[in-house]
This record gives C-alpha cells, structure tokens and sequence, in this order.
C-alpha cells in the first residue's frame, strides 16, 4: 500500500512540475510577444495653426507653394541625402505616398534639404521622383522648427498643422498605412 501512494505522489509531482514548466512557458513567451509587438505609430499632436507657406521646387525647375495643394492632407517629410535613417525610410515612404496618391487620400512630399540637386540625383541615381522636392532658400525646416532629420508633418487639407512624426518611421507598416489611410478620409473635402 505504501508503494501504491509513493507512485501516486510521484506521478501528481511529475504533473504538477509539467504544469508548472507548461505555464512558465507560456509567461515567457508572452512577455517576449509583448515585447516584440511594434508599438502604435506614434506622433505629436500640434495646436491646429496654419502651416507656414514654403516654396517647393520641382527637380525639372517647377515652383509651387505649400498653399497651392490644399483640398488634400500633406505629409510633409524633411530630409537629407547625407542622413542615414533618411536614407532608410526614404524609399517606403515615396512607395507609401504612391499608394495613398491613388487612392486620393494623402499626398506625400519630400522636401531634401540639401543644397543642390547634384546630390538629391546622385542618391536616387536617375530621375528624381516626382514626390521630391527641395528647399531652396534653406529657410524650411527652421520655419517649421525642424530640430533633427527626418522630421515629418502632416498638413490638413486645408492648411493646419495636425501631427508631427519626429525622427524615422517604418512607413511600409500596416500601422503607418492604417493611419495615413485614416486621416485622408477625416480629411476628405
């Protein structure tokens, strides 16, 4: 008899350690998921003012005001050739900007803030995209306060400053797509 119950203590202490081993497991790999789960895109919000009215010029020598493509949101995205995590983002963010372009919704443009185009045409090796523009008087990004590259805004599509994604962003994410989509319909005339 006693044999009998050293078995059984033995098998409930075998299943009790396996339990046990079983929901370590699963804390563990919980805590690793959380972990691991891109976080939300997140942004600023900024007081709704009017965004300043900078010159944007067209690699091909066309001129056009930040003003003159009101009627659709804008991201408006700081760069430079010379900057890493610009570099990185850059091509998900033109791919992006051509998407949501066809849909109609937000209209991207990337504003380099190099001095020349010589160097915007050496980094893309070829034409320029036509989302690509360039900050002649060098005034931009001061007048938007931009502190570090890349910087990007979103403009409404009637002139206000909304959000700010300061520094660079996976914008191929599902969340950059899911909110940019959403904002183009708020923003919808």
């Amino acid at each position: 008899m006693r044999r009998a119950w050293c078995a059984a203590t033995v098998v409930v202490a075998i299943g009790v350690a396996q339990a046990g081993a079983v929901l370590a497991y699963r804390w563990v790999e919980h805590t690793r998921k959380a972990r691991t789960t891109a976080p939300p895109f997140h942004y600023e919000r900024l007081s709704p003012r009017h965004a300043p009215d900078v010159v944007l010029a067209g690699a091909g020598g066309s001129r056009r005001r930040l003003s003159e493509l009101r009627g659709r949101p804008v991201l408006l995205h700081f760069w430079a050739t010379w900057c890493p995590p610009c570099k990185a983002e850059l091509p998900a963010l033109l791919e992006l900007g051509r998407e949501l372009d066809r849909e109609g919704g937000v209209r991207v443009v990337a504003l380099a803030t190099d001095s020349d185009w010589d160097s915007v045409r050496r980094f893309f090796g070829g034409p320029i995209p036509g989302e690509v523009a360039r900050d002649e008087s060098g005034n931009a990004a001061e007048t938007f306060e931009v502190s570090a590259l890349p910087d990007t805004y979103l403009v409404s599509a009637d002139g206000r400053l909304l959000q700010r994604f300061g520094g660079a962003r996976d914008w191929s994410s599902e969340a950059a797509r899911a909110l940019l989509r959403e904002m183009g319909k708020q923003q919808a005339p």
